[in-house]
C-alpha cells in the first residue's frame, strides 16, 4: 500500500453520503509539498483556466474541489484517475457515460422480463381515456424507478469491479437524477420504448421502411443506415462524448436529444438483451 492508497482510504472513511473532508495540510505533507509551492500549483492552474478566478484557498478538499485534489496529485501518481475511479471516488465523463448507457440497458431487459399484472392493467386502462395514457399509467404503477436506480448503480459497480460503498453508489446515482431533471433522460419517453414489447396486441404494423421516427432518431446520431448493435453503441458514446455536458456546456440540449434517440433506436431496431 503506497501513500496514495491510504489517502484513498481516508477519504473512504471520512466520506458521508457523497461528501468528504480531507485536510489540505495532510495532502501537502503526503507528496512533500510545502504551502508556497501549492499557493504556486493553484496560481498556475487556475491561469491556465479560461475566464477562472482565484477562489479563496480552503482548508479542506471536498467533492467539489476533487478536480483540483487530482490535478495536485497526478504528477507523482500518473494513474491517480484510474485508481479514484477504481475506488468509487470520482468517475470521468466516459464512465459516467457507459454508466447511463448501462442503466437503459438494464431498464430495457427488466421491462422484457416483466409478467403483466392483469388486473392492474385492466384497472390502469379503464382510468384513463386514452388507451396510451393508460399504458404508461401501469408503466408507472409496476416499476418502482429509485430502486431501478438503486440496482443499475449498483450492478454497474459490480460489472466493473470498481468498489462498492454508499460513496461510489451515491455519485452513480446523483448522476443519473441529474440526467433526468436536466432532460438528457426521460421516464415517459423510456416507458414508451417498452410498450411494444410488453404489449404487442397494441403494436402498429410496420412496413418494410423504418418508421419516421426511427429514421429521425438515426439522423440525430448522424447515421445514415441501420448499423449493428454494437456499432450504434460506439456512434452514442462517440456523440456523448461530444456534446456531454461536462464538456460542452453549450451540449445539454443535444446531449438529451441524442440519449432519446439512442433509447428509441435500442428498442426499435433490437429490443432487449442480455448485457
Amino acid at each position: 500500500m503506497d501513500d496514495l492508497d491510504e489517502l484513498i482510504e481516508e477519504i473512504q472513511t471520512r466520506s458521508v453520503g457523497t461528501d468528504f473532508e480531507i485536510p489540505v495540510s495532510e495532502v501537502l505533507d503526503m507528496l512533500g509539498l510545502s504551502l508556497e509551492e501549492y499557493v504556486r500549483f493553484r496560481y498556475n492552474r487556475r491561469s491556465g483556466s479560461s475566464g477562472a478566478g482565484f477562489a479563496d484557498m480552503a482548508d479542506y478538499f471536498t467533492r467539489d474541489s476533487i478536480h483540483e485534489l487530482l490535478d495536485l496529485l497526478e504528477p507523482d501518481y500518473p494513474d491517480v484517475m484510474e485508481r479514484f475511479e477504481q475506488s468509487g471516488l470520482h468517475f470521468s465523463s466516459d464512465a459516467l457515460i457507459q454508466f447511463q448507457e448501462f442503466f437503459v440497458s438494464i431498464l430495457l431487459n427488466r421491462f422484457q422480463a416483466h409478467r403483466i399484472d392483469e388486473e392492474l392493467l385492466e384497472t390502469s386502462l379503464a382510468a384513463c381515456q386514452d388507451p396510451e395514457d393508460g399504458y404508461l399509467f401501469y408503466m408507472d404503477a409496476s416499476f418502482d424507478r429509485k430502486q431501478l436506480i438503486e440496482y443499475a448503480a449498483e450492478l454497474f459497480l459490480e460489472y466493473r469491479k470498481i468498489v462498492d460503498h454508499s460513496f461510489s453508489r451515491g455519485l452513480l446515482i446523483h448522476y443519473l437524477q441529474r440526467c433526468f431533471l436536466s432532460g438528457q433522460l426521460d421516464w415517459e419517453i423510456l416507458f414508451r420504448h417498452a410498450l411494444d414489447t410488453l404489449f404487442p396486441d397494441r403494436k402498429v404494423s410496420h412496413s418494410i421502411d423504418l418508421r419516421e421516427d426511427l429514421r429521425e432518431a438515426l439522423k440525430e446520431l448522424e447515421l445514415d443506415y441501420v448499423p449493428e448493435r454494437q456499432d450504434l453503441k460506439k456512434q452514442f458514446r462517440h456523440m456523448m462524448l461530444r456534446y456531454h455536458p461536462d464538456r460542452n456546456p453549450d451540449g445539454l440540449e443535444k446531449a438529451r436529444r441524442i440519449n432519446e434517440s439512442y433509447s428509441l433506436l435500442i428498442a426499435g431496431l433490437y429490443g432487449a438483451e442480455k448485457i
